[in-house]
């Protein structure tokens, strides 16, 4: 998340610059023109172009996942909280201009950033499920560990985005996610 002022104006920069001409040209320079900073201001707030993917990437990371467990009902089945989710989150990815950006015309960068992850580096599917799999209860009806159950859904989704028309609607991809993290019987 923004740190400062000047951080969270950066942030945003880059973001509009990113649904505009993508990932692969951003400069430093670039968004610090567009946020009205310095340039030696932008280097001071992320060090280099991939201290701001990354506070861009957390920062958006924590909205998705703000906003698609903010209608989850914690009592409902298992087959209701994952629909909640997995709508939740496709009507997000598919709603944010940068996202859609990136996905239609540099995907490679949603495979290949890596961020920063305690001491560690991790993909952009590990880091958020590791980040929604705190939001999963390791219950009985779990065919697997959370985080396992976070990486299904989050591979899904990710896929689902990732194929503009697809057969199945949002709701037969919610189920899929269902029955797959779910114990049977």
């Amino acid at each position: 998340m923004a740190r400062t002022r000047s951080s969270a104006q950066l942030v945003q920069a880059a973001l509009e610059l990113i649904a505009e001409s993508g990932i692969d040209r951003l400069t430093l320079s670039q968004v610090a023109a567009r946020a009205d900073v310095s340039r030696a201001t932008a280097y001071r707030e992320f060090g280099d172009r991939d201290g701001l993917l990354s506070a861009i990437a957390a920062q958006e990371i924590g909205a998705m996942i703000s906003v698609t467990l903010e209608d989850l009902d914690q009592e409902a089945d298992l087959t209701a909280q994952v629909t909640t989710v997995v709508t939740a989150a496709l009507r997000f990815l598919r709603s944010h201009r940068a996202f859609v950006y990136v996905r239609d015309h540099e995907p490679h960068w949603l495979l290949s950033i890596a961020l920063p992850v305690e001491d560690a580096r991790m993909s952009l599917v590990r880091t958020v499920a590791a980040m929604v799999a705190t939001a999963i209860p390791d219950d009985d009806w779990l065919a697997m560990t959370p985080v396992a159950a976070a990486e299904v859904v989050v591979r899904t989704v990710l896929s689902h985005t990732l194929i503009e028309d697809s057969a199945l609607t949002d709701e037969e991809v919610a189920e899929v996610v269902s029955r797959a993290i779910a114990r049977r019987g």
